[in-house]
């Protein structure tokens, strides 16, 4: 059987299942016969088999280099290395529809199997079939994977060459990808709630499944970062381009939900927010695939344009309007009767949530006005990074100064210790801003200084207290690591904290200089002296490169390169970074003498603080892990807060 076949095979075959297992959940709810909720319980397994199949077909026709496939034709090449044509599937518009099936079916069996009433199993198995029905009929209909060619040619043009300029590209996208796929959990059990009106017990068991979500894409957007940082050549990590924007929004949606679905654990509140965010969170990632993937948007991240941009925004507006439609039905019912205090812990994690949506709205307003008005006027406007940071920096302060006294407050009024707490750590963050502007730092990094110290107080604060409650106790103090819901959230508020302030060092001090050396000339920049030794060219198979020879004092000898690859116009740079704990000292290559040799242009910037933005992600990625962790059963605690 050919890769074809087989291909298209696995695709009928997981949508055929899809929509069987479809049919069968909707007649599970509506008749209330267990016997069709078996019945779809028992397609799930074959449908992630169809799925798998069909994947590893795409990966067989790489591998044996079947320019027959036009997706292998058009992706890659005989010279790829084998790690890049391992991640080829992802690489462009129908590949990556294939890989999010394959993960949609893949949370579908795990949902599956866990124990929840017939009632709710049976929609939240239709929601989820539903949303397979879309993909793999887009597949198996407008972007199939294993379209033919009659004429296929001897060799592809492999893949896109900033896709395969550093192995992160094996990372970065599967990791964002099982945190939008991951949504899809939540959102469906979501609906299952509102249809049959049971509005507590669904957040303690979706809450899990956003956190799973939330920790893949936080993930993900670091090694994006990462990614753009060591590849695009232009030193920085985030540009506020519209895919990447596309992909913050459920990112911050997520983050919301995280925090109110606490309270309504809690205290039983915040049910309508949380219908709402889980519902715009997944709606996000649709609206984010229909940017990437319809060409409407210019975008190193972005696919070329294809036919899925109609159907992707058709499904958006159906999952919007499934969610909020329900919502509004249901509003009377959710409503919160009760006023809450602003100091007050759950006062505190609304008006975080708040903070986290309006950033959302203001990324969405800032990444969509340019459409529309092309849309409805044909002028083009552009709406860059400096909005976006001037909007964020108040938004991004705010969230700082919730989230170190958000776990400070006790729920429903605060206690007389509390406030002696509250001014301590006012005092701290006074203190360090001052600390800042004494040591000549700017307004804004003095400001991060003293924020930072001020979440880095609340946490030593709290883990003080807790501490303090198991010795009065008379049990062991290292009993408190085992909350792992605590502890790993303070780690996570850590790492914002401290990616906060490498933001805005990063941002605020940055030095880059460019100059064109000779064979053997010096150059004193930025703390460090350089000697150009020459050039060397290196002929890779499926690209040519050029690196600069630069003999640094400390670092020793350091190589930026450029890359040359058949489908590309103009060279690639690829930087050279150094990584240390004060600066970042980055290396490009921007022009050699193609003749002798004896010259060559070079550009050094040094960025302070990057380095601890990846101790960061890594600590959140941690503290996320540790949360979902399986904890041992753990002593009771008198006055121990469990969140």
């Amino acid at each position: 059987m050919t890769p074809v076949l087989l291909g298209n095979l696995g695709v009928s075959l997981a949508l055929a299942f899809s929509l069987l297992g479809l049919a069968l959940s909707l007649l599970a709810y509506s008749q209330g016969d267990g016997r069709f909720l078996k019945g779809a319980k028992a397609l799930v397994l074959p449908t992630f088999l169809a799925a798998l199949a069909a994947f590893l077909t795409l990966e067989w026709a790489l591998l044996t280099h079947d320019f027959s496939v036009a997706y292998v034709a058009r992706n890659h090449s005989a010279q790829d290395p084998l790690w890049v044509t391992l991640v080829t599937p992802w690489a462009a518009l129908e590949g990556s529809i294939l890989l999010w099936g394959l993960l949609q079916t893949l949370y579908t069996l795990l949902a599956s199997r866990k124990s929840v009433d017939p009632w709710r199993a049976s929609l939240v198995l239709a929601v989820l079939f539903g949303i397979q029905v879309f993909f793999f009929g887009v597949m198996a209909t407008i972007a199939s994977p294993f379209e033919t060619l009659p004429n296929p040619p001897a060799d592809g043009t492999g893949p896109n060459p900033l896709l395969q300029n550093h192995w992160m590209m094996a990372v970065h996208p599967v990791l964002m990808y099982l945190g939008f796929v991951g949504l899809s959990v939540p959102f469906a059990y979501a609906v299952a709630a509102m249809v049959v009106r049971r509005y507590q017990t669904w957040v303690g068991e979706t809450r899990w499944w956003t956190l799973i979500a939330w920790g893949f894409l936080t993930a993900g957007k670091v090694a994006g970062m990462w990614w753009s940082y060591e590849v695009l050549g232009w030193g920085g990590y985030w540009a506020w381009d519209p895919v990447e924007n596309a992909s913050f929004i459920p990112w911050l949606l997520a983050t919301a939900f995280l925090h109110t679905a606490i309270v309504q654990e809690t205290r039983g509140a915040f049910k309508a927010w949380n219908f709402a965010f889980v519902t715009l969170a997944f709606a996000a990632t649709v609206l984010g695939t229909f940017l990437t993937r319809s060409g409407v948007i210019q975008s190193v991240h972005a696919f070329a344009e294809g036919p899925v941009g109609p159907a992707f925004l058709g499904f958006f507006l159906l999952v919007t309007g499934l969610g909020l439609g329900l919502l509004s039905r249901v509003s009377r019912e959710v409503r919160d009767t009760v006023v809450f205090r602003p100091l007050s812990r759950e006062g505190a994690l609304l008006m975080g949530a708040f903070f986290f949506a309006g950033w959302a709205l203001v990324v969405v307003l800032g990444t969509f006005y340019p459409l529309l008005v092309e849309a409805f006027t044909g002028a083009k406007v552009s709406v860059g990074a400096p909005f976006f940071n001037q909007v964020s920096a108040p938004i991004g302060v705010g969230i700082l100064l919730l989230m170190g006294v958000g776990p400070i407050l006790p729920w429903r009024r605060p206690r007389a210790e509390v406030f002696r707490n509250l001014y301590m750590l006012l005092a701290v963050l006074l203190l360090g801003t001052l600390l800042g502007l004494l040591r000549g730092y700017t307004f804004g990094a003095s400001l991060a200084v003293g924020l930072f110290l001020y979440n880095t107080a609340a946490i030593l604060l709290l883990v003080r207290e807790g501490v303090l409650a198991r010795l009065r106790a008379g049990l062991s103090p290292w009993g408190f690591l085992e909350n792992r819901r605590r502890v790993g959230s303070l780690l996570v508020h850590f790492a914002v904290a401290l990616m906060g302030l490498g933001i805005a060092f990063s941002q605020t001090y940055r030095l880059e200089s460019e100059k064109t050396l000779y064979r053997g000339q010096a150059w004193e920049v930025g703390g460090l002296r350089l000697t150009f030794q020459g050039v060397r060219a290196l002929d890779e198979g499926r690209r040519f490169a050029v690196e600069a020879l630069l003999e640094t004092e400390r670092f020793g000898e350091v190589r930026p390169r450029l890359h040359f690859y058949p489908q590309m116009n103009a060279p690639l740079p690829a930087p050279k970074v150094v990584y240390t704990p004060g600066n970042d000292y980055y290396f490009l290559l921007m022009d050699f003498d193609r003749e002798k040799g004896e010259w060559a242009s070079i550009r050094l910037i040094v960025t302070p603080l990057v380095f601890w933005m990846w101790v960061a992600g890594g600590l959140m990625a941690l503290g996320t892990l540790y949360i979902l962790w399986p904890a041992p059963r753990r002593e009771e605690v008198r006055g121990v807060s469990p969140a």
